[in-house]
């Protein structure tokens, strides 16, 4: 029987060593020395037994608890093992999910940081390139988001098929992928970015449907001499995405024209918060008239931002940045606030003017446009229908049904609704049949050269004709000559609007403008 509780206690050597590497416990070391120790016992007892001439009872009892001892420590052994291992997996999996991106199984933001800097303490030259899709949400508003989770996957899959041997892909969220890369100079990081491109040629397939998808990715390149931060890194690279986002290409580089280019629109930024918030921002408006008559039709409402030294800062340069920081949908209620209050100086100059009010992407989005206009009606007492609302064919094309409705809501108030810059997309004729319109307004870049270039009248005598069939008027942008005003009155344009007519003025020029228009009238009435 004392054997049978030593061989117990051998047995249980296994599982203790396994406790103790588990454990990491100073309490299961002990227990593994007392299971030594009590070897040690029950092999001196064996020995003494052995030599006994006589075995007593007591002996013999002895031997039993001994062995249902050896027993009981072998059991409390394995169970304590299995339960130490049950926890150790668990402990094991909640590490594993600290670690990594639950859709796609790649490791996350904190382990790329990590990753970085294990490289950079090794002196190494690598690259850090910043991945964006920036066609997910249009996929997941059409297919919805579990579709768009498995595109994830399958993107995630044809980025690592196609990385630099000793690359490495992190998922650090949303549709960002950053690849910790081998590339140590700018052709490698090119020939890995057309190795990317080839893989995504023929689209993704998921749940057998092929998918187009369009990347934009930024790199910066480790120069171990520099000593850049893990972050920093990351920064820079994400300054280099957006700028591959916003010229559409698959890879740019940072470089430091890029920098200062974020620093400057950093403080413009800045810059620009104030002036709205002091109300510094001033609107001009730029005259538009009727092609067979002369007689003004309206006004453009355009917003300047004069600087300190008397001059004005373009509205290319700060309206992309006040849009990229969500600040648009306030200089659009700042325009509209504007125009209601200047509308009644205008009206009693023109009771027929209409003004024409451009909107942003940002706001089709939500009820805040509808809030206030339907604020500014109840306190400027407004007719609506003196205010045209003017959207670009490119902010139609991004949610058709959601700018569907929101057209719908303008109407049902009053307003009338133009699609700016037609002719530009690819689905200009698809808005018309979509959209309830009333008008739409040639692109300038067809209308200022049409004189020379014969795709240019083919591209405006067809929208005219198109208009004229679908009841909507039409307004040419960018007339500057008095052969272009001729040209477009003959072939039927309804409006025109250009320097040639006037260019934007403010608002005490524009009614000195609107009350001498009869002699302008005089002077154009021979187109």
């Amino acid at each position: 029987m004392i054997l049978v509780g030593l061989s117990f206690l051998v047995v249980s050597f296994k599982p203790a060593i396994e406790i103790c590497r588990i454990a990491q416990a100073s309490g299961w070391r002990v227990l593994f020395a007392l299971i030594c120790f009590f070897v040690l016992g029950y092999a001196g007892f064996a020995a003494y037994v052995y030599d006994s001439v006589d075995a007593s009872h007591v002996t013999f009892g002895l031997s039993t608890i001994l062995a249902l001892g050896g027993l009981f420590v072998i059991v409390v052994v394995k169970l304590s093992k299995a339960s130490l291992t049950k926890l150790q997996k668990s402990v094991d999996l909640e590490k594993y999910n600290s670690q990594h991106d639950h859709l796609t199984n790649l490791r996350n933001r904190p382990q790329c940081f990590k990753c970085i800097e294990n490289r950079q303490r090794e002196n190494a030259r690598f690259s850090v390139v910043l991945y964006d899709l920036y066609n997910l949400k249009q996929i997941n508003d059409a297919m919805g988001h579990f579709f768009g989770d498995k595109l994830l996957v399958e993107f995630a899959q044809a980025l690592s098929n196609s990385l630099l041997p000793g690359s490495e892909l992190f998922r650090i969220g949303g549709d960002e992928f950053v690849v910790v890369s081998e590339a140590r100079n700018e052709s490698a990081l090119f020939a890995q970015n057309n190795a990317i491109l080839s893989a995504l040629h023929n689209g993704l397939v998921v749940e057998d449907v092929a998918v187009d998808v369009m990347y934009s990715s930024g790199a910066i390149i480790n120069i171990p001499d520099e000593r850049t931060s893990g972050s920093e890194l990351l920064k820079r690279a994400d300054i280099a995405m957006y700028a591959a986002k916003r010229s559409k290409q698959s890879l740019v580089l940072f470089d430091k024209a890029l920098h200062q280019g974020v620093v400057s629109e950093f403080h413009m930024l800045n810059d620009f918060k104030s002036a709205l918030a002091r109300g510094d921002l001033t609107v001009f408006y730029q005259p538009i008239i009727e092609a067979s008559s002369s007689k003004v039709h309206g006004v453009e409402a355009l917003v300047r931002w004069p600087s300190d030294d008397g001059a004005y800062i373009l509205p290319e340069r700060f309206i992309p940045i006040a849009e990229k920081n969500n600040m648009i949908k306030y200089l659009s209620a700042y325009v509209i606030n504007t125009v209601f209050s200047d509308l009644k100086i205008l009206l009693q100059l023109n009771a027929n003017l209409t003004v024409h009010i451009n909107l942003s992407c940002q706001d089709l989005v939500g009820n805040n446009l509808i809030n206030v206009l339907t604020s500014q009606i109840e306190s400027k007492k407004v007719d609506p229908s003196r205010i045209i609302f003017e959207l670009t064919e490119s902010m139609v094309m991004t949610d058709v049904e959601q700018t569907k409705q929101l057209i719908e809501k303008l109407i049902d108030m009053g307003f009338s609704v133009s699609i700016d810059d037609f002719g530009t997309g690819f689905s200009s004729f698809s808005i018309l049949k979509e959209l309830p319109i009333s008008q739409i307004k040639i692109d300038k870049s067809f209308v200022t050269k049409c004189l020379e270039q014969d795709k240019d009248r083919a591209i405006i005598e067809t929208t005219l004709f198109l208009a004229k069939k679908l009841g909507c008027s039409v307004v040419a942008e960018g007339v500057e000559n008095d052969e272009t005003s001729r040209y477009l009155t003959k072939q039927g344009c309804t409006y025109i609007q250009g320097f040639n007519i006037s260019e934007p003025l403010s608002l005490g020029e524009v009614k000195g403008w609107i009350t001498s228009s009869g002699v302008i009238q005089t002077a154009l009435r021979k187109y």
